[in-house]
């Protein structure tokens, strides 16, 4: 890799960063899109670029795609062209358990189509280090529609139920409460707990869907006095490594991993039918961020609850 390249590796968030990079250093012109339609209309630029010859081709001897379940299939096709065929080295790391993004894109995909030269060059890891036993258990119990395993030729992306590495842990705590403000109040009570017997504040967080969500459980958090950080309200100011409990989306928990993480307002993730399989996924990424303890939390009678609490549940001690 060289200055203009990805720094050895690329995934999803920095490749619209080097594909932007790429424009400028070739003198081609950013598009001019705004908003949310910037980074799309940069990704499509640069692949005209290439093909019209004025980005060249073949750049780098060797690429490594980390969260290759997030890269859309023109973005494959885009990364290929960018490796030296004398070389011929990709490495793409791909979990398709926790593609969350343009699922409509994926459908159908293989390796092949995208130009990737993948049969007989595929390695399954199965043996999940992260989480305990008792949280990979609970994940796969609300993801298990989309984890049964499926027969696919290794040109395509085999999908395999992950086999835990039998580390032991505290089970999970599923705690049904009357709304999501009793939730949040609950989950800042967890927080004060654990903190208690030493935890420490930067190694907890609370994962959330929606933002209302988000909003309820830094209310309660502030009325508890417990420091925390918003990412998504103070992305520039936030930090990984301060003394305090990160407040974030399922979606930007992606890689992360605390040894303390509470989810509330379970019961309000979509229950609509095209939704359903997109917010399992959501509900896996989140349960499977935690090292070690993990809460959650839900109220009213969604499907997510029936899953979660097929008899009524307490709060427990």
């Amino acid at each position: 890799m060289n200055a203009k390249g990805l720094n050895g590796k690329v995934d999803a968030r920095s490749f619209h960063g080097w594909c932007r990079n790429q424009l400028v250093t070739y003198h081609q012109p950013l598009p001019t899109e705004q908003g949310a339609d910037f980074f799309p209309a940069v990704v499509q630029r640069v692949i005209e670029c290439v093909d019209r010859g004025h980005i060249p081709a073949a750049q780098y001897g060797a690429i490594l795609i980390d969260e290759g379940h997030d890269f859309q299939p023109a973005w494959f096709k885009l990364v290929v062209q960018m490796v030296s065929p004398d070389s011929n080295r990709l490495l793409v790391l791909y979990d398709d358990a926790q593609s969350i993004f343009n699922r409509a894109s994926h459908r159908g995909f293989s390796f092949k189509s995208v130009g990737v030269q993948a049969q007989g060059r595929t390695t399954i890891l199965k043996i999940n280090y992260r989480n305990t036993r008792q949280i990979l258990e609970l994940a796969a119990l609300i993801a298990k529609d989309i984890l049964d395993p499926k027969a696919t030729d290794d040109d395509g992306v085999p999908l395999i139920r992950p086999v835990s590495c039998g580390r032991e842990g505290p089970r999970p705590l599923l705690i049904k409460l009357p709304s999501l403000r009793d939730e949040a109040s609950e989950v800042a009570r967890r927080l004060a707990q654990a903190h208690q017997q030493g935890v420490a504040w930067q190694d907890m967080a609370v994962v959330y869907r929606t933002w209302s969500v988000g909003q309820v459980c830094v209310d309660a958090l502030d009325r508890a006095k417990i420091p925390y950080q918003w990412q998504q309200q103070n992305k520039k100011s936030y930090s990984p490594t301060a003394d305090m409990v990160t407040v974030l989306t399922m979606h930007a928990s992606k890689g992360l991993e605390y040894p303390f993480v509470a989810i509330p307002g379970v019961g309000l993730l979509s229950a609509a039918e095209d939704d359903l399989e997109q917010e399992a996924r959501l509900f896996y990424i989140a349960a499977t961020r935690s090292t070690n303890q993990l809460v959650v939390t839900g109220s009213g009678d969604s499907l997510f609850m029936q899953r979660l609490f097929p008899d009524t549940a307490s709060v427990p001690a």
